[in-house]
């Protein structure tokens, strides 16, 4: 057996007590609002011979009834992860009832187990015009798979936008539940505060020392003459790579935890080449050519790095900005953050990003012409 019936919470999940009535699911169906539009019934069916506690041939009946035309699924885990569970899900369009394993994020890695582990019996799914019916009996104790108990489990629900296999958006939950009583609890993924740090240094980075680094060049005739730009310049871009290097880390570190693939998503690519490039950014301020002596004219060297770090630094800049928003919207999706807030903070993300831009283009434009001007003169 791969699992244990009583899994043990990751540190970071809390708990939220759900509400409704305990009952004794052996005798009758237990409903389980899951969401607004989701609902989950369940028996326990206790063979003769046997009890409830020790179950030995217990099988289990569950509907799945979503409001609406798409996949459903209810999958059996012992982390509350997805990566690693098992899932029974429904595809109306196909008229498909199978187990899955749950091997990735991935449309890929979400394959139907072998035809030897196909043993769900009463199996059906029907779209009636207003709700996706799924139903299906399992055997609770099967060798080789994650265990049910009679007693408390870790369950992940989802389902889809439309009736084909596909990703799940915010459609989706862990829960705790005990099977015999019908108590419930929901389960918060895990790794909050670890995700939020790695968004905020991050915001950090790029929001706010990258921007302030290149204002400090740009609009240099507003601060005191001599050799402050430069060194606010130099300043805030190595502290904002070294945030950069812990936002990675965490990245790095706690999908590794979570079991996930690394770099597979346009996020994680992104995050991997935007390193590379900030590494290669940093190591070519550090080895620069030097500025020539009063009077000398600039080497061809020295302008072609010149031309080759501004280049770079915008396209850094504007796939941070790119970065920063699709990091806003994956945590949304992985913490089931609301629209109104997602898009609250969305808008704040903008306004922030739009300042800063205009100091840049518009400060640094206006400067760049009266320095061209004060030259033909």
């Amino acid at each position: 057996t791969k699992a244990s019936p009583a899994p043990t919470p990751d540190p970071d999940t809390v708990p939220v007590p759900a509400t409704g009535p305990a009952k004794d699911c052996t005798k009758e169906f237990c409903d389980n609002q899951l969401s607004p539009d989701y609902l989950l019934r369940y028996q326990i069916n206790v063979p003769d011979g046997t009890t409830a506690d020790v179950c030995d041939g217990c099988t289990i009946s569950m509907e799945m009834i979503y409001s609406g035309d798409a996949w459903v699924s209810v999958a059996f885990s012992t982390d509350g992860q997805m990566i690693g569970s098992e899932a029974v899900i429904g595809l109306p369009g196909d008229n498909k009832v199978e187990k899955y394993n749950l091997g990735g994020k991935s449309d890929s890695a979400v394959l139907p187990m072998p035809e030897s582990q196909q043993t769900l019996s009463d199996t059906s799914i029907e779209f009636n015009g207003e709700q996706t019916i799924m139903k299906f009996t399992k055997i609770m104790k099967e060798a080789g798979e994650i265990e049910i108990s009679s007693a408390d489990n870790t369950f992940l629900w989802a389902h889809g936008l439309s009736d084909v296999l596909g990703y799940h958006s915010q459609n989706r939950a862990s829960i705790a539940l005990n099977l015999s009583s019908g108590a419930s609890e929901t389960v918060a993924v895990p790794n909050k505060s670890a995700w939020l740090a790695h968004g905020i240094m991050a915001f950090f980075a790029w929001g706010v020392f990258v921007p302030f680094a290149v204002q400090s060049s740009l609009l240099r005739d507003l601060l005191p003459k001599g050799p402050l730009w430069y060194k606010l310049h130099r300043g805030l871009n190595s502290t904002a790579f070294a945030f950069f290097a812990v936002v990675f880390v965490i990245a790095v570190a706690f999908t590794s935890k979570e079991g996930a693939t690394h770099f597979n998503n346009k996020h994680q690519k992104m995050g991997l080449a935007m390193f590379i490039m900030a590494a290669f950014q940093v190591s070519g301020g550090l080895f620069r050519p030097h500025v020539p002596e009063e009077g000398q004219e600039k080497s061809l060297v020295r302008k072609s790095w010149e031309v080759g770090h501004r280049v770079l630094g915008v396209t850094l800049l504007a796939c941070g900005f790119w970065q920063m928003r699709e990091g806003i919207a994956l945590y949304a999706i992985k913490y089931s953050v609301s629209e109104s807030g997602e898009g609250s903070l969305g808008i704040a993300y903008w306004v922030w990003i739009g300042i800063m831009t205009a100091l840049i283009i518009l400060g640094g434009g206006y400067f760049k012409l009266r320095s061209t001007d004060s030259s033909d003169d």
